[in-house]
C-alpha cells in the first residue's frame, strides 16, 4: 500500500506546462522551468527562459539583458552587441563599432567620424560640392565592356592607393585626377578605413581583350597619378590589387574546383608573381590547413577537413573574406593576393594571371591533373606559349620564375 512518503510530486514546467520533474531549473522566482525552456546568462549565469529579453555578445556569447545594457554597447549599423568602443560617425544616427567604424572616415580637421565625408572642413572628398571619393558601402549597377557580346569571363579590379607622406593635399589633387574614370565610366573611387590617407580605385567589369586594348584612359590615369602626383601603391604596408573574376566566365563547378586548386597548390609561385606574402588579408592557410589526401572522383586534391569541398567552393563558403581566393561573393571570386600597384605594366599582369590561370584550367582532364597539370612548371609553360595574349605577364616570368624550363 502506497503511503504518502511514497508519493511522487510532479513539477510542471512554468513555460511550457510540461513534466520537468527530472531536468527542473529554478528561477529567481521560484519558478520551476525545463532545460528546453531554460536560458542561462554566460555573464552572470542567472537562468531565464525562453520569453524572456536576453542577447548574443558578439554574436556568440548569450547573455541577459541586465548584463547587456550594463556591460556591452550596442551599435546602430549591424544591430549587434559588442563589448569594444562606441563611435559616433557626426552624418549618422546612432553608436557604431569598431567594425563598422572602421568604414567610415576620419576628418583631422574636425576631430570625427563619417561615413560619407566631411563637408564642414571642405576635405578632399568634394570638390565644388560634388562627391569624388565615395564611402566605403557605394555600389553602383555594373557597366561591362566587352570587345565580344558572347563575352562571359568579366574582370573587375580594386586598387588601393596613398598618398605620399599622408598628405591629404596630395590625396586630394589624386582623386581629383583620378576622378576622370568616374567621369567617363570606367571605374569609381571609394573610401577604405584599411588605408592611411587614401582611397581606392575600383573599375567597372572588363574583360581582358577589352583591358588591353581598349581601356587606354586607365592606364593613362594610373601612370599620371604614379609619376605626377604622388600617388604610390607598391611601396606602402597596406596597399592591395584585388581581382574579381565572374563566375559566369567559369564552365561549372569542376572547373572553379581546377582554378582553386591550381592557386591553392603553387602558393610560392603565385606569391612571386603578385609581389607579396601571404598576411591576414590575403590567406592561404585558411584552405592548406586541411590536409591533402589523395584524389577524388574527378582526379582532383580532396580536402580531409572540409566535409564537401567541391561543392562548398562553388556556393561561397568555404574560404573567408580575407583568403588569397574569396569564395563569399555571389557573383564573382576574388583574387586577393596582389601587392598594390599603379604601374600599368604591373597591373596588365596581374590581370593576365587571373585570365590565364581561367583559361589554362578550363579544359583540363582527369589524366592531365593526375600528369601534373596543376603544378607551377606546367602552368608557367602554357603562359610562356601564350605570350602573345600575356606578354607583360610573360616578361615577369622570365624575369622571376627562371627555374622554370620551358620547352
Amino acid at each position: 500500500m502506497e503511503t504518502e512518503e511514497d508519493e511522487v510530486v510532479v513539477i510542471n514546467c512554468f513555460v511550457c506546462d510540461t513534466d520537468c520533474t527530472d531536468n527542473e531549473l529554478q528561477l529567481d522566482n521560484g519558478e520551476a522551468v525545463c532545460e528546453s525552456c531554460a536560458r542561462i546568462c554566460e555573464r552572470c549565469d542567472g537562468t531565464m527562459t525562453v520569453d524572456d529579453d536576453y542577447g548574443f555578445l558578439n554574436g556568440n556569447d548569450l547573455w541577459c539583458m541586465n548584463c547587456l545594457e550594463n556591460h556591452a554597447n550596442w551599435c546602430d549599423r549591424c544591430s549587434e552587441w559588442h563589448n569594444g568602443s562606441n563611435f559616433y560617425p557626426q552624418d549618422r544616427n546612432g553608436s557604431y563599432c569598431e567594425d563598422c567604424i572602421s568604414n567610415a572616415m576620419y576628418c583631422d580637421g574636425c576631430d570625427e567620424y563619417y561615413m560619407d565625408g566631411c563637408t564642414n572642413c571642405d576635405t578632399e572628398d568634394y570638390v565644388d560640392g560634388d562627391r569624388i571619393v565615395h564611402d566605403y558601402s557605394f555600389r553602383p549597377d555594373p557597366i561591362f565592356y566587352s570587345s565580344s557580346p558572347e563575352e562571359r569571363l568579366y574582370f573587375g579590379i580594386e586598387i588601393e592607393v596613398e598618398a605620399k607622406g599622408g598628405d591629404y593635399e596630395i590625396r586630394r589633387n589624386g582623386a581629383q585626377r583620378a576622378h576622370a574614370l568616374e567621369d567617363s565610366q570606367l571605374a569609381y573611387l571609394k573610401n577604405d578605413g584599411s588605408l592611411n590617407c587614401g582611397f581606392e580605385i575600383v573599375t567597372h567589369p572588363m574583360s581582358h581583350d577589352y583591358y588591353m586594348n581598349e581601356a587606354n584612359e586607365l592606364w593613362d590615369t594610373l601612370e599620371d597619378l604614379r609619376t605626377n602626383y604622388d600617388i604610390k601603391s607598391w611601396d606602402t604596408r597596406t596597399c592591395g590589387l584585388h581581382i574579381h573574376i565572374s563566375r559566369t566566365g567559369f564552365t561549372g563547378g569542376a572547373h572553379m574546383h581546377r582554378f582553386l586548386n591550381l592557386v591553392y597548390s603553387n602558393q610560392a609561385f603565385y606569391e612571386l608573381l603578385a609581389g607579396r606574402s601571404s598576411s591576414q588579408w590575403s590567406k592561404f592557410d585558411d584552405v592548406d590547413k586541411a590536409v591533402r589526401n589523395g584524389q577524388d572522383e574527378d582526379g582532383f586534391t580532396q580536402w580531409k577537413s572540409v566535409r564537401s569541398f567541391k561543392s562548398k567552393i562553388t556556393d561561397g563558403r568555404s574560404t573567408d573574406r580575407y583568403s588569397a581566393v574569396n569564395t563569399q561573393n555571389r557573383a564573382t571570386l576574388e583574387m586577393r593576393i596582389f601587392r598594390g600597384t599603379i604601374n600599368s605594366g604591373k597591373v596588365k599582369s596581374q590581370i593576365n594571371l587571373a585570365h590565364a590561370s581561367v583559361e589554362y584550367t578550363r579544359r583540363l582532364t582527369v589524366m592531365d591533373v593526375r600528369n601534373g597539370a596543376l603544378e607551377a612548371p606546367q602552368f608557367a609553360k602554357y603562359i610562356m606559349e601564350h605570350a602573345d595574349i600575356y606578354p607583360e605577364l610573360a616578361t615577369r616570368l622570365e624575369k622571376q620564375y627562371l627555374q622554370v624550363t620551358v620547352g
